[in-house]
C-alpha cells in the first residue's frame, strides 16, 4: 500500500503542513536538503551582481564601502522566492 499525504493550509500559522495517513504531521528530509540548496543559490547570484554593482557606485578605489543594503536585498528575494514556492504548491 502507499502512503497518502495530505498537503494544506494552516490559516493560524500561514504555513503549508503535510500530513500521513494517520494524522500526523510530516517533514520530509529532503525539505532540508533543498531548502539549504535554495539559499546558497541565491546567496551566490545575489553577491555576484551586488560585487557587479559596488565598484560603479565608487569611484574611490581606497575606500570602498558598502553602498547596498545587503540584508533589504536578501529580505526582498527570500519573499519573492517564497511567493514562488507558494505558487508552485
Amino acid at each position: 500500500m502507499g502512503r497518502v499525504d495530505k498537503v494544506w493550509l494552516d490559516e493560524n500559522t500561514d504555513c503549508y503542513m503535510v500530513t500521513d495517513d494517520y494524522g500526523f504531521n510530516l517533514m520530509y528530509d529532503c525539505t532540508f536538503m533543498d531548502m539549504r540548496a535554495i539559499e546558497q543559490e541565491i546567496l551566490k547570484i545575489v553577491s555576484f551582481y551586488i560585487n557587479k554593482v559596488e565598484p560603479m557606485q565608487d569611484r574611490d578605489l581606497r575606500n570602498v564601502l558598502p553602498n547596498v543594503d545587503r540584508l533589504a536585498i536578501i529580505r526582498e528575494v527570500l519573499e519573492w522566492e517564497e511567493k514562488y514556492q507558494r505558487a508552485k504548491l
